[in-house]
């Protein structure tokens, strides 16, 4: 119990400080039309391309909301490997307050994948599968053993490219729940992010070189 790491402690204090409940803090009486300009059609990046072009009004809606629902099903599935990975630090990391820690990162993610999925499939009516890249990273991710592979392949790559995607989704989006919902995931995966940094500081410095480079080889394949 008196195995500490600085500064999970103050990440810990602040991670109860900021929790919060989706199904009442966001609005889901909210009237959401699906095929309507949740992303502003300034940034389609398909404006220009030839087949699309040719759509008429009607399929460029229908292809609006495949575009969406596309994106906002790889966060759910991102969400509920990140929910999965988490629940393991629990168990894996040799610190206390990084098992606080990533107790309530566990609460965190099974409310993103809540919020997510209810957005999804209320709102949106369509759930794509998880891209193929995406499952070999969260499947390299979870089944490794080593504690150290899961805070790089999810709090540092996996998080970072999610507060990235929900950073710039959240400057685009003119639906108002969404934007709301994208406002409190972001706070929740600042901290997530901070979690690998704060607890792999240092770590790596004395490591043989064999092992180092296992590590380098995983995040340049992540990348």
């Amino acid at each position: 119990y008196g195995n500490v790491k600085e500064g999970l402690r103050d990440l810990y204090e602040k991670a109860k400080r900021e929790q919060w409940n989706g199904t009442t803090q966001l609005a889901w009486s909210t009237q959401v039309d699906p095929e309507g300009e949740i992303i502003p059609q300034l940034v389609n990046p398909l404006a220009g391309y030839g087949p699309y072009e040719k759509l008429d009004a009607r399929e460029r809606r229908r292809m609006n909301h495949a575009q969406v629902s596309l994106q906002l099903s790889q966060f759910l599935h991102g969400e509920q490997g990140a929910l999965i990975v988490a629940s393991q630090l629990v168990g894996a990391v040799p610190w206390m307050d990084a098992k606080y820690y990533a107790g309530t990162q566990t609460m965190d993610e099974a409310r993103h994948v809540e919020v997510f999925s209810r957005y999804v499939h209320e709102k949106l009516e369509w759930e794509w599968p998880i891209n193929e890249s995406l499952k070999d990273l969260l499947d390299a991710t979870i089944q490794d053993s080593r504690w150290d592979f899961k805070y790089v392949g999810m709090q540092i790559i996996i998080e970072g490219l999610a507060m990235a995607a929900f950073g710039n989704l959240f400057q685009i989006c003119k639906e108002p729940l969404l934007k709301e919902l994208l406002r409190y995931v972001m706070k929740d995966e600042s901290r997530h992010v901070a979690f690998g940094v704060v607890s792999l500081r240092g770590y790596y410095k004395d490591m043989p070189a064999a092992e180092l480079r296992e590590r380098e080889d995983f995040v340049i394949d992540a990348c």
